[in-house]
């Protein structure tokens, strides 16, 4: 048996090996965040892998999408078992809102950068359909 599972556990042969991690509100609150980010990041990845004809991209965010998926669950479940408390849920809430917060902010710059890019590469053609030069001859 490789030493990733254990079979010592009731109920738990073949299984992986669980690793214990304690976290705070604050801590929850960024760690679904954080992983809230990636997984809204593998969706632009695979929207602009269909909009280039790059299937990497989707197979990429296939892959990976189930286990963070999965991790966003436990995260709910452990909010679970630790009871309903209102004032540590506000504590998550806002840790979560904050990374959501620079996420939507990645969003725009990265968005802005690449619309600056794409109208660059299109001027570029344009320039040199037209006869004149482009941007790299021009440098």
């Amino acid at each position: 048996m490789s030493p990733e599972r254990q079979a010592a556990v009731p109920g738990g042969a073949g299984r992986a090996k669980a690793y214990a991690i304690r976290l705070d509100a604050t801590q929850t609150g960024m760690m679904l965040g954080a992983v809230t980010w990636v997984l809204g990041s593998l969706a632009i990845l695979r929207d602009r892998g269909h909009a280039s004809g790059d299937e990497s991209l989707h197979e990429l965010a296939d892959k990976l999408e189930p286990t963070l998926e999965q991790l966003v669950l436990e995260l709910g479940g452990t909010r679970a078992a630790a009871g309903i408390n209102p004032e540590r849920e506000a504590v998550v809430d806002a840790a979560y809102a904050q990374v959501r917060e620079a996420f939507e902010t990645w969003v725009s710059v990265t968005a802005a950068d690449t619309v600056q890019v794409a109208l660059e590469q299109r001027m570029g053609h344009v320039d040199t359909t037209e006869g004149g030069t482009s941007p790299e001859d021009a440098g």
